[in-house]
């Protein structure tokens, strides 16, 4: 075997020519039966020439390999007179492969019958040559030993410097797949801060993934929790291919794996002909939650000069998933708790509403149109669902209003009326000890001030009356005078949008009435049918349809 035959070889029989030739010596190389190298060097040099091409010298490299096969610490060898060869060992697998040889030419090759020779087989003018080897000041044959010695030392050197830039090389490619991975965890994770939406998590993390892989096309493939509903396919980049074949693709690779599959790549010995229509190096990573499957995240047509899968590829994929199924889990647990946080509130409201057979579902209904209200003036998903929340106990503090004067037919005396306007305070206190409800608060204690500042309890106006009280008030007033109270009967909608109209400026915020007039009241109108119909048969009023997450 050639001592070429590594790469690191290589490299240290490069640097180390080019330092020993600073120095008036030549470096070769043979295998253990003497049979020379290949000429590595591109440049020409002629001290290099007047050695390498004496074909004198090579017929002595087996006579020299042979000598040396049976030296523990090979000796030097005159090739020619005057000629020496130190050489170093080179083991693969603690087996002697060749040897590294640096040629010594002495100042007694300049009167060897054999240099004269030499010169013709390089092509050089012996007077010349002379001169040439002269200006190098070649050593005595008594320095040889030092100078084989040195040569010794100097390779081994090399290969330490060699194995240590290797192992930094190692270390530092390393640390750029884990800065990779931590990079692209740190930025998922971030996002998983955010649990209103998984879709919109998924995407981000897809998207993320597509600037971290060397893909054309990253997708997932999931299931919506819960038994209902068809998989959601979401992609981000070019596939080049229809949803309809990913989404093929993704069910059959989920129908035939569990959750202890790992990520799948082409050349699988089952899934390999799905994996192939996937496109170049396609990968494919289950979403396990719960000990089952309930999606696949993919990627599909790799670019550049790789046309594999790499590990750390298969890596990045795998831990997005596992991310991805964590990210799940916990949103549906806080679906969970958001339903139940929502179903509490709403069984409150309505023992509240139930104080009073004509108020009945008012509290769901003021939720729902300041819900719509707030989409309708561009308010974010979130703080929709926070006034949606204010909507719904705006009315708590009835509570602590005695039922006899909610439910008294006929007028209130002054006394009693100033009771009632009591609610809205009584509704502060009970729920300012409430964690993460100081944006309630507003909405519950300031719903029935007015633009004008005639409203109660404080008496505020304008824009100094909070946006989640201005949007209830609305709310609250078109469901009141919409229903039938004891004082009074109902008024049709287009009564009730021309006192709304007219009292912008007055009793209402003048920019946000004309966005009110504008919502769409089916749903609302669905469910003042529906809280009818359970208010005449005493049934449990119903919930409000696609309750949005707090």
């Amino acid at each position: 075997m050639s001592i070429l035959s590594t790469i690191r070889t290589r490299t240290q029989v490069s640097t180390l020519e080019q330092r020993l030739r600073e120095i008036g010596l030549v470096l070769m190389q043979c295998d253990r039966n003497g049979q020379c190298g290949p000429r590595r060097s591109a440049r020409r040099d002629w001290l290099r020439d007047l050695i390498n091409r004496s074909p004198i010298v090579t017929r002595m490299l087996p006579e020299a390999a042979a000598q040396w096969n049976n030296e523990e610490q090979p000796l030097p060898f005159e090739a020619v007179p005057g000629l020496w060869l130190a050489a170093v060992p080179v083991q693969e697998r603690r087996e002697r492969t060749g040897y590294v040889i640096a040629a010594i030419p002495t100042c007694e090759l300049m009167q060897s019958e054999q240099f004269v020779a030499m010169c013709q087989s390089a092509r050089l003018d012996t007077r010349m040559a002379v001169r040439m080897l002269e200006g190098i000041e070649p050593p005595a044959c008594s320095e040889v030993p030092r100078l084989a010695a040195m040569f010794r030392f100097s390779w081994h050197d090399q290969q330490v410097i060699d194995s240590h830039t290797g192992t930094l090389e190692e270390v530092g490619r390393e640390l750029g797949e884990s800065y990779e991975e931590i990079n692209l965890l740190y930025t998922v994770i971030q996002g998983m801060t955010v649990v209103e939406r998984p879709d919109r998590f998924i995407a981000f993390a897809c998207e993320e993934l597509l600037h971290t892989l060397p893909y054309r096309w990253i997708a997932a493939w999931v299931h919506p929790r819960g038994s209902n509903g068809s998989p959601e396919l979401i992609v981000a980049g070019a596939p080049g291919r229809s949803k309809s074949n990913i989404e093929s693709a993704a069910e059959m690779l989920a129908s035939m794996m569990d959750d202890n599959t790992t990520c799948v790549v082409a050349g699988h010995p089952v899934a390999g002909s799905i994996m192939s229509d996937l496109g170049t190096a396609a990968m494919a990573h289950p979403i396990c939650r719960d000990g089952r499957i309930h999606g696949m995240l993919l990627a599909g047509d790799k670019e550049g000069t790789d046309s594999a899968a790499s590990s750390v590829d298969m890596k990045l994929l795998g831990a997005a998933a596992s991310h991805m199924a964590i990210f799940l889990e916990n949103a549906g647990l806080y679906e969970d708790l958001n339903a139940m946080f929502l179903g509490t509130l709403e069984a409150l409201t309505a023992s509240i509403d139930a104080k009073d057979r004509y108020t009945c579902g008012h509290s769901r209904r003021v939720a729902l149109l300041t819900r719509q209200l707030a989409h309708a003036a561009g308010l974010d998903e979130a703080t929709v669902a926070r006034m949606h929340i204010a909507g719904l106990v705006h009315d708590v503090g009835k509570i602590g209003v005695p039922e006899q004067l909610l439910c008294k037919p006929g007028e209130l005396t002054e006394i009693e009326y100033a009771a009632i306007r009591e609610h809205p305070r009584i509704g502060y206190r009970i729920l300012r000890d409430i964690p993460r409800f100081e944006d309630i608060l507003d909405g519950v204690l300031y719903h029935h001030e007015r633009w004008d500042g005639a409203g109660y309890p404080d008496g505020i106006a304008g824009e100094d009356i909070p946006l989640v009280a201005r949007l209830i008030a609305l709310a609250d007033a078109f469901d009141a005078m919409c229903s039938t109270r004891t004082y009074r009967s109902a008024m049709n909608c287009d009564q009730v949008l021309a006192e709304l109209s007219s009292s912008a400026g007055g009793q209402f915020d003048p920019t946000l009435v004309p966005l009110f007039l504008e919502l769409d009241f089916t749903a609302y109108q669905r469910m003042v049918d529906g809280h009818q119909v359970a208010a005449s048969q005493g049934m449990e009023t119903p919930s409000l349809p696609e309750e949005p997450m707090a």
